[in-house]
């Protein structure tokens, strides 16, 4: 798995997402924050951009601090925009990394 560089930006509404059975398609944005209060105003935008948020993360690093969050229910295309739209946000390392992962089997009846 590798991290990829925001500026390498597909159209926001592109589909270049995999549609296979039994797999999700999540990512995992990598940010470096120059204040932790910041990680409150990203996962907001990342709720009203449709993504569902999984894990988060936030770890104090050289005088800043490192969000790492796992989302999903968006697609990869406007994942990689919307750490490219984090400018304000974001001082420094800014990626994200597409993971496919199997689905979780459903356990209603277990």
């Amino acid at each position: 798995m590798a991290y990829e560089a925001p500026n390498q930006i597909a159209e926001p509404d592109g589909e270049d997402d995999f549609c296979l059975p039994g797999l999700e398609l999540q990512h995992e944005l990598l940010l470096s924050l120059s204040e932790w209060r910041s990680a409150i105003d990203i996962a907001k935008r990342l709720s009203d951009a449709g993504g569902e948020l999984i894990a988060l993360s936030l770890n104090p690093q050289a005088g800043g601090f490192v969000l790492k969050c796992r989302v999903k229910a968006i697609s990869a295309a406007r994942a990689r925009a919307f750490v490219a739209e984090l400018g304000e946000f974001a001082a420094g390392i800014a990626c994200v990394e597409h993971l496919i992962l199997a689905k979780a089997p459903d356990r209603a009846g277990a």
